[in-house]
C-alpha cells in the first residue's frame, strides 16, 4: 500500500511546523505546503510557507487615545511606550492603516491611534 508522500513527510517531522508567539502578527495565520513538480521518478519535497496575512481594516479597532508623533519617534519606540512591547509596532500600523511601517512616525506631528486589539470593543462601544 502506498501512502501519501506529503503525509509521510509531515508525520516524520521532515517538514517543520512553524509556531509563533501569541503576540506575533503571524500567530493565527497558519501554514500550508506547496509540493513542486519533481523530475520523473523523484519524490517531490514539500515546501512549507505562511499563509497570506490579511490586514484588518482600521475601523475594526477601538481607539483608546491618540498620540502625536515627535522628531525621533520610531515604530518600535512608540509600541514600547504605548503598548509595552517594541515588537507590537505592527498593531499600531494595522490600527492606523499604515502600508509602509518604516515611516509610520513621519512626519513629526502625525497623529496615530492607540487602540485595543482588533475586534475588541471598549466600554463605550
Amino acid at each position: 500500500m502506498t501512502g501519501d508522500p506529503l503525509q509521510a513527510l509531515l508525520s516524520a517531522g521532515a517538514v517543520p511546523s512553524v509556531s509563533f508567539p501569541p503576540t506575533s502578527r503571524y500567530a493565527e495565520v497558519g501554514t500550508t505546503h506547496h509540493v513542486p513538480a519533481g523530475a520523473p521518478g523523484e519524490t517531490p519535497i514539500p515546501v512549507a510557507f505562511l499563509r497570506r496575512r490579511l490586514v484588518p481594516r482600521p475601523e475594526r479597532f477601538s481607539t483608546l487615545y491618540e498620540v502625536r508623533c515627535v522628531e525621533g519617534d520610531r515604530r518600535d519606540l512608540l509600541a514600547a511606550r504605548h503598548l509595552g512591547d517594541p515588537e507590537l509596532w505592527w498593531r499600531l500600523a494595522d490600527a492606523n492603516g499604515v502600508i509602509d511601517p518604516v515611516g509610520m512616525a513621519d512626519p513629526p506631528g502625525r497623529v496615530l491611534r492607540v487602540t485595543l486589539p482588533v475586534d475588541v470593543r471598549g466600554g463605550d462601544a
